[in-house]
């Protein structure tokens, strides 16, 4: 019996020690999740409020290696990750921490009992409340947070969603499943809630009645006072001029463009006085949350030149009218003077007739026509502004139109994107906004220097035609001084574009057929034509397609008749080599930086009676090689090469011709001589990356594809041009392309110019330019050349390896003669071409056809 008490009694104890045991285990788990649900929630507190995009995080771009978050590199890590996932709804983490903390705390006195199907089931309801009510905040702005306050995960589900369905069945659907959520994870019940708000209206009703019963009498001395007040302000003078805002125009209305062209007229009718007054800040009688959209405020320049900006309110949008020059004539005058000595050349041709302009004048051109009514209405702004904002809203892009620019072929519209919204999303969106337009093309500028906007260029309904002479005959053209001024056109303002080539220093031209490349490029000579003499400027011109500027030949500018033959044109480019080096041991002779220099400094001497002898003259190459014989220096005129198709030239000449090229393009500014290279196939096997990183300045007209916009301007932009002259210029030191409409120039304008230089000289052409002149001892050229190999100095010793031999490869060549590749395969190339080896047959090797030189 004892031993059986007493085994019991070690059972009991046991059992005791196991429940005091569990308990404790029980209470620690319940008080250590407590702990770490507190620590969890002030941890995402920490991180979330210091919150910096500049720190390194998930999905920063910051480069600071100390993070400033609260929470250290961690937090910033953890806050990058919920931020851009979900957006401001990441502080729903923290809050749920904190609830099942408190829900813990509350139950502290009983037994924990844990279901896994509640707690997948709350979960759930957690992940679909958190994920609608990121779609719901990426769709609308709550509280001014802007649509991107929901996050990836927001932005990608309303756009999802609305491209599915439309805005209001999104809207309806993420609600419904918000709240869905939210009653998985809380249990709370909807129907209890509507029956308590329900009872505490009722109750909220009677207690309003009874106070209403009590305070009868003051109400009524209240309705009373009220009623004086209001009839004062109607016996009041009203104002003679009508409120800018008093109604609502985004009222849905059959009416609507009517009603504003009636107001618009209305406001410009009632201004009595010339000048427009000051506008005052919008006011209106009516309260906040009443007040209706604003109007289309319409300003011109030439009526309003002074009013300041930011006057009227910020949902105004202005619209500003540019008009061009050229409604008065002035004729260009040139300030740099014919020169006054002999041409270094043969001589200058005929001279001017007496009593002759130096150049001809503008009047040769067409007169431009009168300006037509440009653009859309002021009706069909206000209607596009509207219609621009609720496409992109559509598309979860909120914006707002703050200015509008009518110009003769485009318009821009100046957008003002949310807080948070990303350029390239509308960019993205342009064939969407064109479709939904109804235009050809709409074009996205997404950097507009000094603004803080992002510009929509919409073709006009009936474009303008630029005209040559409109250019020509502004003050800008009038007041440069260069002779290469070159006129571009119109911007889209209508101001005009002229730019200086000598600054530039080159020039590349793209475009596709039809697109007014070659109209680009005759406006860009004639401008040169009407500014310089033969004196100034001289010019080489290489036409593959013997079309476009064979209209040129026979002008006294001219160093050589139009080239049309690629094996002349290579030669030319040559012969500008070495002319270009010429020139650099000229000014080098003389102590000056650029062609502008040795000119002015040759000139000063001469009007000293002191001129210069040429410091490269060679008696040993002269009939008298006596001293007396030394030439005297001259000024030299600038050099302009126009190449009008590029590829052409390129596919038949090639490697010869890129090389050529880049040497001008990259020194050839100083010693004045200028590239003006033209082609409608900018591929890059034509517009090669050695070619494009010496010609920054660049004109692309409209292209085929965004990959050809892109080989041209390094960026995409010319695919969703016009035509007809529309293009974008790239000016030099700028990565901004800026949008020109070209100026138009028909063939007769051409003839007629042509003639007039005709009659005032005759071309003096230059020899040595089509046979390439005296090129061989210009450091560079003759290896450009496949027929030099020859007069290499090995090449004798390898013919007799290889005939000796009786094997031939460039590798062995290479290892005899301890030389480089490239040497080795111009080597045995040239052995080729002699006839000493064949040709490589299909596995690369060779023959050797010749036979080994005799020995003595």
């Amino acid at each position: 019996m004892a031993q059986g008490k007493s085994g019991q009694a070690q059972q009991e104890t046991g059992h005791r020690g196991q429940t005091r045991f569990r308990e404790l285990l029980a209470q620690g788990g319940r008080e250590g999740a407590l702990i770490a649900l507190i620590v969890l929630c002030v941890y995402l507190v920490m991180a979330l409020v210091s919150h910096n995009p500049s720190d390194p995080g998930w999905a920063s771009i910051g480069h600071e290696l100390e993070a400033t978050n609260y929470a250290g590199r961690s937090g910033a890590w953890l806050s990058s990750l919920l931020m851009t996932f979900f957006g401001e709804l990441a502080w729903l983490f923290p809050m749920l921490a904190g609830w099942c903390a408190i829900v813990l705390y509350r139950n502290r006195g009983t037994y924990p009992d844990f279901h896994w199907p509640l707690f997948f089931l709350r979960a759930g309801g957690f992940v679909l409340f958190i994920s609608a009510s990121c779609g719901l905040f990426g769709l609308y702005s709550f509280f001014g947070l802007g649509p991107d306050s929901g996050g990836v995960l927001g932005s990608e589900m309303a756009m999802t969603l609305v491209t599915m369905l439309n805005r209001p069945a999104t809207t309806l659907i993420l609600g419904a499943i918000a709240l869905f959520g939210l009653t998985l994870v809380t249990g709370l019940s909807w129907i209890a809630m509507i029956d308590r708000i329900g009872h505490g209206a009722v109750m909220l009703g009677r207690a309003v009645t009874w106070s209403g019963r009590a305070v009868t009498g003051g109400l009524g001395r209240m309705r009373r006072k009220a009623g004086e007040v209001r009839q004062a302000r109607l016996d009041a003078p009203k104002k003679t001029e009508p409120p800018i805002v008093n109604r609502r125009v985004d009222e849905p209305s059959p009416g609507l463009l009517k009603r504003l062209g009636q107001r618009f007229r209305r406001d410009r009718a009632t201004s009595g006085k010339p000048e427009p007054k000051r506008r005052e800040p919008v006011m209106s009688e009516e309260t906040e949350s009443e007040q209706p959209s604003l109007p289309l405020v319409v300003d011109t320049v030439d009526e309003a030149p002074g009013a300041p900006e930011g006057e009227a309110d910020q949902q105004a949008v202005t619209i500003t009218r540019f008009q061009g020059q050229g409604a008065g004539k002035a004729q260009p005058e040139s300030e740099q003077t014919k020169g006054n000595g002999k041409r270094r050349r043969r001589g200058n041709g005929r001279a001017a007739d007496k009593g002759q302009s130096p150049v001809p004048p503008v009047s040769l051109l067409d007169e431009p026509g009168p300006h037509k009514k440009q653009g859309y209405s002021a009706d069909s702004l206000q209607y596009m502004s509207r219609l621009l904002e609720e496409k992109l809203a559509d598309f979860g892009v909120a914006v707002e139109v703050v200015e509008v620019n009518p110009g003769p072929v485009i318009t821009r519209f100046e957008i003002k994107p949310a807080a948070g919204v990303k350029v390239s999303r509308i960019s993205n969106l342009a064939k969407d906004l064109a479709r939904a337009l109804a235009v050809y093309s709409v074009r996205v500028v997404e950097v507009i220097p000094g603004k803080s906007v992002v510009g929509i260029e919409i073709p006009n309904e009936e474009r303008e035609m630029v005209k040559l002479s409109e250019i020509l005959s502004s003050a800008s053209y009038s007041k440069s001084g260069s002779a290469l001024t070159l006129a571009l056109g119109n911007d889209i303002g209508g101001e005009p574009v002229v730019a200086d080539l000598g600054k530039m220093p080159h020039l590349l031209v793209a475009g596709t057929t039809g697109s007014g490349k070659s109209v680009g490029v005759n406006a860009m000579i004639l401008s040169m034509l009407l500014k310089a003499t033969p004196e100034e400027v001289r010019m080489i011109m290489i036409d593959p397609k013997m079309l476009e500027l064979s209209i040129y030949e026979g002008i006294p500018h001219l160093l050589a008749p139009v080239v049309t033959d690629m094996k002349e044109a290579a030669n030319a480019l040559r012969w500008c080599v070495a002319e270009m080096e010429r020139r650099y041991q000229l000014m080098s002779s003389q102590g000056v930086r650029n062609l502008a220099g040795y000119n002015r400094k040759v000139r000063d001497a001469r009007e000293r009676g002191e001129p210069i002898k040429d410091p490269l003259w060679n008696p040993q190459n002269a009939l008298d090689p006596s001293e007396d014989a030394r030439p005297e220096l001259e000024p030299l005129p600038y050099i302009v090469v126009v190449v009008d198709e590029f590829a052409d030239m390129m596919m038949i000449v090639g490697k010869k011709v890129e090389e050529l090229i880049a040497r001008i393009a990259q020194k050839a500014r100083a010693a004045g001589i200028h590239l003006i290279l033209a082609t409608q196939r900018p591929s890059v096997d034509v517009i090669t990356g050695l070619i494009k990183a010496n010609i920054p300045t660049r004109a692309s007209f409209s292209v085929q594809s965004k990959v050809d916009s892109r080989t041209v301007l390094d960026q995409g932009g010319a695919e969703q041009l016009l035509g007809n002259g529309d293009m974008l210029y790239l000016p030099p030191g700028s990565s901004n392309p800026e949008r020109v409409h070209g100026a138009f120039v028909d063939d007769d304008e051409v003839h007629r110019i042509v003639e007039a230089w005709k009659q005032r000289g005759e071309p003096d052409y230059v020899d040595d330019v089509l046979s390439g002149g005296d090129s061989d001892s210009v450091p560079g050229i003759a290896a450009m050349g496949g027929e030099d190999s020859e007069q290499d100095a090995l090449f004798d010793e390898a013919v007799a390896f290889v005939t000796e031999s009786g094997r031939v490869s460039i590798s062995s060549v290479q290892r005899k003669f301890k030389i480089g590749y490239n040497r080795a395969a111009n080597l045995v190339e040239a052995m080729e071409s002699a006839g000493v080896v064949s040709a490589a047959g299909q596995n690369g090797s060779r023959e050797v056809l010749a036979a080994p030189p005799p020995r003595d």
